[in-house]
């Protein structure tokens, strides 16, 4: 059926079940959301790609290949991108092309990073791979303690915030332009403290204290020179600017629509509050910079995740927060004011990676980034268009801008005769057909580089293996349960809204006449319910939570003793125990996508879960026949990366420019948009133009957010 010359990674039907593998676990991701959701996907689709990759090599890899391919594709789920895709529907013409262009970015970083973790599984010489666990459990270690003390140290410092994790989390006074700039800082923490357990012994480590205590010093007396010589205010003033447009007029009352004393600015919340203690601060910052730059070793890996998290921080503070002051009259440099500004922090995430492969000799994995992310930006942006042409067919809109009333006939009949089309789970095809391309994209990435990276020879010897083995152990634990609880433990909170009240809710009055409404508490069976034994008894998620935490258990008891003593069960090939890993993590999530939906069932999720449902059973048959145990794949080493890289950096801004221009004639074509004044604002998000969201729909520090 095929050319028998083909490597293994370039049949069409390896690249097909890749790509339906990663557009499974999209659609999941769809429902489940942020950075988890995207996980599972990648992890999903990176499995795939050792298994038909025809490499003994990557498939002896494939723990690694979900735990970075895992890593990798979770970094861009922290990109707002809802009010982007609204953009390109907008009908002001230069909104859209913008619209175009940034979901573009969006989808390439997002791929890019996708891309870039899988391939390091691919690429990086195991004692490379095996060493950045222990940095990595450093900085899960970090976020622990961010997670234990973030909301206690918000509500410190404004104790009557009133802030929560949604509607109102701008008033949390560690807001900053809705962005994860604290993981990133946290992540860095994780990464220095590694680096200091690592030179224990070194007397360099006492010097720590010293540079940070000069550091808060210098900050603290560079504050108070400022201030007496009346500096501070003025400083302040240059380097600030309202989240908001001041000028911006009500257009019932002619008035300001706002008082500018009620705009938030491109600075936390707590600077505002507390202004005596930003110098000494940051100080000890730069202090405790300095020293781990002159003296830090960073290594196993660990510099990796420097990279990554120095370039979010870096880029954040150049684009929105630093480099916004040049176009406050445009809403600063931000892609979708008032929502996250953490593509800025991703766009630094996706450089400081490439530039420590391209150092580390790891070019082909800079190589396969750049290629799964031109792939993956075409495909969101190109999704979104086929959505909008798709959409075009009855639709309202367009019979409106023609001059059909919706009180005549003709509409009445048009729109009628196409309602079901139109009322399709459209978000939902965006969103499974853009999974299908950024299959596709780690698909030709990985196809690319399998036939140019020589082979990693000895990692399947017994001592080899004996020796990384808890590495494989732990990769294969955090996926089949970790990622899964992660995702799965969200169900609990559907199924309390939307099933019987009475049993997953309890209503505590107080003293003081109000009533608050918490989760269930649940007894234990048996003694739990013997009299005097209320405080036996736990809330339906921590249920949930101990449930898996006793499955966790068993899972590692059976790993020890797998490893003392074989059990028949696990096979012994790497691509049976690929195909194993695969076939769990995919049906554990569908069928926990499924029980999801199911409370709130109805036809429109036929879209969603149905048709995820049947690329399962699709992807089940695949990864079973198409791996061979014995496949040929010729290598044929890369000597020069180098040209090959910038040629693709020239693609990838022709494709853009390119594409954007297509997408955005051709719409408006179809669609023949009135002039601006006569455009729908309140159902589209416009960027530019004199009723922009960012004027008339800011986050203001006393109101709702967006």
């Amino acid at each position: 059926m095929f050319s028998t010359n083909l490597n293994p990674g370039w049949k069409l039907w390896s690249i097909y079940l890749i790509a339906v593998s990663l557009s499974i676990g999209w659609g999941i991701r769809g429902n489940f959301g942020h950075e988890y959701g995207a996980e599972f996907a990648g992890c999903l689709a990176a499995i795939t790609v050792a298994l038909l990759s025809g490499r003994e090599d990557w498939r002896n890899r494939i723990p690694y290949f979900a735990f970075f391919g895992a890593l990798g594709w979770g970094f861009g789920a922290s990109q707002s991108y809802m009010q982007v895709l609204s953009y390109t529907e907008s009908g002001h013409a230069l909104t859209q092309w913008y619209g175009y262009m940034a979901v573009f970015l969006i989808g390439f970083m997002w791929a890019a990073l996708g891309g870039a973790g899988t391939a390091f599984a691919a690429v990086a010489s195991r004692e490379r791979l095996v060493a950045i666990f222990k940095p990595f459990l450093f900085i899960v270690g970090a976020y622990i303690v961010l997670d234990l003390i973030e909301d206690p140290v918000a509500r410190w410092l404004q104790p009557n915030a009133g802030f929560d994790t949604n509607t109102f989390r701008h008033k949390n006074p560690l807001y900053w332009f809705d962005a994860y700039y604290l993981p990133a800082f946290f992540a860095l923490i994780g990464c220095c403290t590694y680096d200091l357990y690592q030179r224990k012994g070194e007397r360099d480590r006492l010097r720590l204290p010293l540079f940070a205590a000069a550091g808060a010093f210098m900050g603290w007396v560079i504050q108070l020179l400022l201030r007496s010589l009346g500096l501070d205010t003025k400083l302040a003033s240059a380097l600030t600017y309202p989240q908001g447009d001041p000028s911006y007029l009500n257009p019932l009352t002619g008035k300001p629509a706002f008082d500018p004393t009620n705009f938030l600015n491109n600075w936390p919340q707590w600077f505002g509050d507390y202004p005596q203690h930003i110098g000494w601060l940051i100080g000890l910052i730069v202090g405790v910079t300095v020293y781990f730059a002159l003296y830090g070793k960073f290594k196993h890996g660990s510099s990796l995740f420097v990279y990554m998290a120095g370039g979010w921080l870096i880029s954040f503070l150049a684009l929105p927060v630093l480099g916004g002051n040049f176009f406050a009259e445009y809403g600063g440099i931000r892609m979708t004011p008032p929502r996250s500004d953490d593509w800025a922090g991703i766009i630094g995430v996706f450089s400081g990676t490439s530039i420590w492969m391209w150092r580390n000799n790891l070019k082909p994995v800079a190589v396969a980034s750049l290629i799964s992310g031109i792939i993956g930006g075409l495909g969101f942006a190109g999704m979104q268009w086929v959505k909008h042409l798709m959409l075009s067919f009855g639709s309202p809109r367009i019979l409106g801008y023609e001059g059909i009333l919706p009180s005549s006939p003709e509409f009445s009949a048009i729109s009628s005769a196409w309602s079901k089309w139109q009322g399709q789970n459209w978000h939902s095809f965006l969103e499974q057909s853009y999974g299908f391309v950024n299959g596709i994209a780690i698909a030709v990435a990985l196809a690319y580089i399998a036939s140019r990276v020589k082979i990693h020879n000895d990692e399947d010897k017994p001592e080899v293996l004996k020796k990384d083995r808890w590495t494989r152990a732990f990769a294969v634990i955090l996926v089949l349960m970790g990622l899964t609880y992660l995702n799965m433990v969200k169900n609990v909170s559907v199924w309390t809204e939307q099933l019987k009240p009475s049993v997953w809710t309890q209503t505590i009055a107080h003293p003081d006449g109000t009533s608050e409404v918490l989760p269930a508490s649940w007894n234990v069976p048996f003694i739990g319910r013997l009299p005097g034994t209320d405080f036996l008894s736990l809330t339906p998620e921590n249920w949930y939570t101990f449930t898996w935490l006793l499955l966790t258990i068993a899972a590692i008891v059976i790993v020890i003793r797998h490893y003392k003593t074989p059990l028949p069960i696990i096979p012994k090939s790497s691509l049976a125990k690929g195909q194993l890993i695969f076939l769990i993590l995919l049906w554990i999530m569908v069928v926990a996508n499924f029980e999801r939906a199911l409370t709130g069932w109805n036809p429109s999720r036929l879209l969603t879960e149905w048709v995820i449902f049947v690329h399962a059973i699709i992807a089940t048959v695949l990864v079973l026949l198409l791996p061979k145990e014995q496949e040929a794949v010729v290598i044929v080493e890369e000597e020069d990366y180098q040209p090959i890289y910038k040629k693709l950096w020239v693609k990838a801004i022709g494709v853009l420019v390119l594409s954007s221009v297509l997408f955005l004639v051709s719409n408006r074509l179809i669609y023949h948009y009135p002039e601006y004044d006569k455009l729908n604002h309140s159902a589209h998000h416009t960027r530019f133009g004199p009723d922009a969201s960012w004027r008339t729909k800011p986050n203001l520090k006393n109101g709702e957010g967006h």
